[in-house]
């Protein structure tokens, strides 16, 4: 077995066996099926699918690939690529879908003419998400296919089968896949890569494209029909859903990763002759096979995460069949957070009257989380990180001031400012709500002062509007624009603003300043956040102020600045130098304002030998200097060290 790399991905090997992520499978079986588009906002858990493709797509003639400004522009192009004819996908998070959702219902009417694949990575638990949302009911809503893997290589294979029911049907079709099944590593059998056609070709069909008036009814009706023959001809057959015979008179239906949980806490239990109907086409559902499998039961056990989806739909099909058989599903699982095989098992021990060989007494059903207390680590801003210091001089800047500020904070790394030490971060919601719920409090409380974060990739995400109404309304709204080039915290995608492409290479940057500026704000200032006493005096200046003001902190993410350089020491180390920072001990006065107020990972403070001791973790200092700036003893010093000697000898010239 090997680990994926780009070779594998688009290797020509069929049968070959290689290890992946369910992400990565997933982008090869879109290639697999000869995509010919490719379109992202990158999103936790799903980032990999894309990155896996972006990393490819100049070796594949044929296939286009984009980074794209938000989901719903993201959907649009992979709709016109689909509609001259060429396979495409659009890959986003699950909250994304709810920005795509506008035009894609109405696509769902239109359908499509190359097949149009949707992966949806959801986010069960919140794990890095404002919400839980369960995006089979787009499904259901828009009336288009959902597809739910279970393994790896499902993840691969489903995405193949994916695009042959768009086609077939008309339709787009969503691949519903949760964290765990995006994150999953497994083997995967490759099939075979299909070139995609190096252009295409859109046919002018006024009925099926312009959806207006009787136009719209009657590509309704279009899509009631298509629907309906997924229902009568592939649901009942489709090899997306499989049984695992048995002879108990109690049966159970699931699908995606609770189909691992079940069978992983069957065999805990030592349970073996439960019929199981594994679904991977989890809409929409075939009366025929429901009836087909329960109506030779007693009970029917339905294992789903998050919202009863199916069992909602399969008491709709028990009571149109006449089934008299009960159904039992969100009574013995939660319907918030992830599910787990611990879960399973007293789940199923319950239901099946076993003993279960671990002690679950003391899983909470109702809260997930209790399942298994495990120490969790608090979230944190990385050593050099420029948010950190943006906010500490914020927070400097407002202290002593007597403000009632309300902080507003957004989605990104960002997010953390509302921990310790700055516990700055009063609401959270979704992509660039901060900005516009500030807004709306300072027409209405005249006392407080308003204070919003948004980074870089979600200003140019969704945040550009709601920063022009606050102009246009006259908000009263300071705007901080956490500017580090990189959408962050889903992987160092970049944005217009990066300077680059999806590929890394050169590219028209646009400037934040500028679109400010066009939008109408009079007052924008620009800060290094690693400019600790400028940045303070900017934000003191923005504070006395009212109306709309931005300030817009400039500093590169650290972490792609040291990819780029390898690391800051090395790259000094190229032009003959380097640093060496340590904190001089006579000169601390323990004050620990680097580690209380700016919580540098970096700073520690130990006791040895019955004194305190103050002390740099070198392996974790990037050399922002922003503690030597802050230090109230001046005890950080910085020596410079030339090659070919120590620091020893550095010291004694």
């Amino acid at each position: 077995m090997e680990v994926p790399t780009i070779k594998e991905l688009i290797s020509r090997e069929k049968g070959k066996k290689v290890v992946m992520l369910g992400n990565e499978a997933m982008a090869r079986g879109a290639l697999e099926a000869g995509i010919g588009f490719a379109s992202t906002y990158p999103g936790t858990p799903a980032s990999e699918v894309g990155d896996s493709i972006a990393a490819i797509a100049e070796q594949i003639p044929g296939l286009v690939f984009q980074y794209s400004t938000n989901e719903y522009v993201a959907l649009e192009n992979a709709i016109g690529a689909s509609w001259t004819g060429v396979r495409s996908l659009c890959t986003m998070k699950m909250v994304g879908m709810n920005v795509a959702a506008d035009p894609l219902f109405t696509l769902a009417y239109s359908g499509v003419v190359g097949g149009l694949v949707i992966i949806n990575g959801g986010d069960p638990s919140a794990l890095s998400s404002t919400n839980e949302q369960d995006n089979r009911y787009y499904g259901l809503h828009a009336r288009i296919p959902v597809v739910e893997p279970s393994s790896t290589q499902e993840s691969k294979d489903f995405l193949v089968e994916a695009f042959n029911i768009s086609e077939k049907y008309d339709v787009p079709v969503i691949v519903n896949s949760t964290a765990r099944a995006c994150h999953a590593v497994g083997v995967v059998e490759l099939g075979e890569l299909k070139d995609p056609p190096k252009e295409g070709y859109f046919k002018k069909n006024w009925g099926k494209y312009y959806n207006a008036q009787a136009l719209t009814v009657m590509n309704h009706q279009k899509l009631l029909s298509n629907q309906n023959k997924i229902i009568q001809e592939y649901a009942p057959v489709t090899k997306l859903n499989r049984i695992l015979p048995g002879d108990s008179k109690t049966g159970i239906i699931t699908s995606g990763m609770s189909y691992d949980y079940t069978l992983e806490a069957l065999d805990i239990l030592g349970i073996y002759n439960v019929p199981i109907l594994k679904l991977g086409l989890v809409y929409p559902l075939s009366p025929k096979q429901i009836t087909d499998f329960a109506s030779k039961l007693e009970q029917l056990i339905i294992m789903e995460e998050l919202d009863p989806f199916l069992e909602g739909e399969v008491k709709k099909i028990a009571y149109d069949q006449g089934l008299e058989i009960p159904i039992r599903g969100k009574d013995l699982f939660p319907s918030a957070g992830e599910l787990n095989t611990d879960i399973a098992i007293k789940a199923y021990a319950q239901v099946f009257n076993k003993t279960p060989p671990i002690d679950t007494s003391d899983l909470d059903m109702k809260v997930l989380g209790a399942a298994l207390i495990l120490p969790m680590r608090t979230p944190n801003m990385c050593p050099g990180c420029p948010h950190r210091a943006t906010y500490y001089a914020i927070k400097k800047a407002v202290e002593g001031k007597n403000y009632d500020v309300v902080w507003a904070n957004d989605i990104g790394c960002y997010a953390m400012g509302a921990l310790a030490p700055f516990n700055m971060g009063d609401l959270m919601t979704c992509m660039s709500a901060g900005e516009s719920i500030a807004s709306g409090m300072s027409y209405k409380t005249k006392n407080q002062k308003m204070v919003a974060f948004i980074g870089d990739s979600t200003f140019l995400h969704t945040g550009v509007p709601g920063l022009l109404n606050a102009v246009w309304n006259d908000a009263d709204l300071l705007l901080v624009i956490m500017d580090n080039r990189w959408t962050a915290m889903t992987g160092h995608q970049p944005t217009p603003a990066s300077g680059v492409d999806w590929s890394g290479k050169k590219a028209k940057s646009v400037n934040i300043r500028d679109i400010v500026s066009a939008l109408g704000v009079d007052y924008v200032r620009i800060a290094d956040p690693f400019n600790v006493k400028n940045t303070i005096a900017i934000f003191e200046e923005a504070m006395k102020k009212t109306g709309v003001r931005v300030v817009i902190s400039q500093q590169e993410c650290i972490l792609e600045t040291r990819r780029r350089a390898r690391s800051t020491m090395e790259a000094r180390k190229e032009k003959g130098v380097r640093l060496y920072i340590d904190v001089n001990e006579d000169a601390c006065i323990f004050c620990e304002e680097c580690i209380k107020e700016f919580g540098c990972p970096a700073m520690t403070v130990t006791e040895f030998e019955g004194e305190k001791v103050s002390q740099i973790e070198l392996s974790r200092c990037v050399e922002c200097m922003v503690c030597k700036q802050l230090c109230k003893g001046c005890a950080i010093s910085v020596t410079k060290v030339w090659p070919g000697t120590t620091i020893l000898e550095e010291g004694k010239k």
